[in-house]
């Protein structure tokens, strides 16, 4: 298959018609029907329906499309360590939610810095589903918490289990009060970065099988807000414990004795072929080893405070 015929058949499915693929690829548009054409005719499959409002794909081109991207990628990525630069640093463009890129990457990118400062490593922070943002190509990786998942198309690994701690002001009534089961928080206002992602959906879900959350869920952007918040006594909130651990021992928080009814796992997917990039190699190593040294110290920073 002929590369720029891919990428004429990426523009026009992404795009919804011929007319906005040609201006942005800055090609006639008779060029891009011609290249569409000759990809089918290779083929032998008609990949886009022509319609009066645009074009959509086929199943045929439905498929195509699940592969199309990364066989362009690959293709940028060949040219590049062909012919781009030499010594141009390694690059590698993160995804990652809150929690993890505050308390776990951020150690380990100053950690790839000290030993190899010609890097190129971009931190974003998850808004979306992180296979999602793998498989469409935004990231090149991406960490997250959450319930253990599967995923086509991608490369996944758990790392291990995430402790999560429900945290309060010290004032809050069910502090040192006893917990006997779920319906017990239903009636406390809950806050949260952000409703419904990763771990929180699963405390959201938990909450509205007991009953739901009778006093409210507020979503307030970033854990930083939440644990501003809840340290001001607005409400609780379920964090990872390597997040709250440094409030805990100060006494600006402390734990409510309650286990969630789930699990969730820190975990990384990557895009297809990654896997033989050093510099991932790298990080992903280096993330394994962050958090396996972060655990004894979270277990001697939480006794006095649970």
């Amino acid at each position: 298959m002929n590369i720029k015929h891919l990428c004429a058949f990426l523009a026009v499915a992404e795009a919804g018609s011929f007319t906005e693929a040609a201006r942005l690829l800055g090609l006639a548009q008779p060029t891009v029907t011609a290249r569409i054409k000759a990809l089918e005719q290779t083929l032998e499959t008609c990949l886009l329906h022509r319609t009066a409002e645009g074009a959509r794909l086929t199943p045929a081109g439905r498929r195509l499309h699940r592969y199309a991207r990364r066989i362009v990628r690959l293709s940028e990525l060949a040219l590049e360590s062909v012919s781009g630069p030499a010594g141009t640093p390694p690059s590698l463009v993160i995804g990652a939610a809150e929690c993890l890129t505050t308390y776990r990457l951020i150690p380990v990118i100053e950690y790839l810095h000290l030993r190899h400062q010609a890097l190129e490593v971009s931190l974003r922070s998850l808004s979306d589903d992180a296979v999602s943002l793998v498989r469409d190509e935004q990231v090149d990786c991406a960490f997250f918490i959450g319930s253990r998942t599967t995923a086509e198309d991608v490369n996944h690994l758990v790392l291990r289990p995430e402790r999560l701690t429900l945290v309060a002001h010290p004032s809050h009534p069910l502090v040192g009060a006893p917990v006997r089961s779920t319906a017990d928080l239903a009636p406390h206002t809950v806050a949260c970065a952000h409703r419904g992602s990763g771990y929180q959906h699963s405390f959201e879900t938990a909450l509205a099988e007991a009953g739901g959350s009778g006093a409210g869920i507020l979503a307030l952007g970033s854990v930083d807000a939440v644990k501003r918040s809840v340290g001001e006594g607005i409400g609780m909130a379920l964090l990872p414990t390597v997040a709250v651990a440094e409030e805990l021992r100060l006494g600006q928080l402390r734990c409510i004795d309650w286990q969630p009814p789930f699990e969730v796992f820190s975990q990384c997917v990557w895009r297809r072929g990654l896997e033989d990039n050093p510099l991932f190699r790298t990080v992903l190593d280096a993330a394994q080893q962050v958090m396996e040294e972060q655990e004894a110290p979270l277990d001697r920073e939480l006794e006095p405070a649970c």
